[in-house]
């Protein structure tokens, strides 16, 4: 019991510290290029993914046109409802799901004026997951790489309590390999 409250200890403080150190890193705003953290316990994965808003919308400036506005809410509302890894069989629900979108967060942008030229936008995600046949899967599949034409490279990193590791998925490939 103890372990799985240090285990859980450190996926929140992981899941907390990374967003405030990617935004003090400038080098971490890549277009073409997302990061994806997951943290295993039992039949749990808690995901951290960061990823600019250009990879998902199209777009990074607050939506001018209706349609921009509605490919933001459609992007919000999948990443929300939409389990970013899976095992094979397809068991994973989401159980809580977090999106933070710095362009869709500002509905009242339109009486502030924006240098859109200059601006770089991120889109954060934060999910729990419960999926029932995990601590037997040995590979996972992400619906990333695929559902985004602009994700040309998905970094993933993950721990639990068979070890770690880490893989770099490319545009369309889909699955990887625990390693346990």
């Amino acid at each position: 019991m103890l372990s799985r409250k240090l285990l859980a200890l450190s996926i929140a403080s992981a899941l907390v510290s990374a967003p405030a150190i990617a935004a003090d890193n400038p080098a971490s705003h890549q277009h073409g290029h997302a990061e994806m953290q997951l943290a295993f316990s039992d039949n749990q994965v808690e995901i951290l993914l960061m990823s600019p808003a250009g990879n998902m919308l199209g777009f990074e400036h607050h939506p001018r046109t209706p349609e921009q506005h509605q490919t933001a809410d459609n992007v919000t509302n999948w990443l929300e409802e939409t389990p970013l890894v899976n095992t094979q069989e397809s068991t994973c629900t989401v159980q809580e799901g977090t999106v933070q979108n710095e362009l869709a967060d500002d509905r009242d942008h339109d009486a502030h004026s924006h240098d859109d030229q200059n601006q770089h936008a991120d889109i954060t995600v934060t999910q729990v997951l419960n999926c029932p046949g995990l601590d037997t899967s040995a590979s996972l599949t992400t619906p990333l790489t695929t559902r985004f034409p602009g994700l040309e490279h998905l970094d993933i990193a993950w721990a639990g309590p068979d070890g770690q590791g880490a893989i770099r998925l490319n545009h369309e490939e889909n699955s990887f390999r625990l390693g346990r």
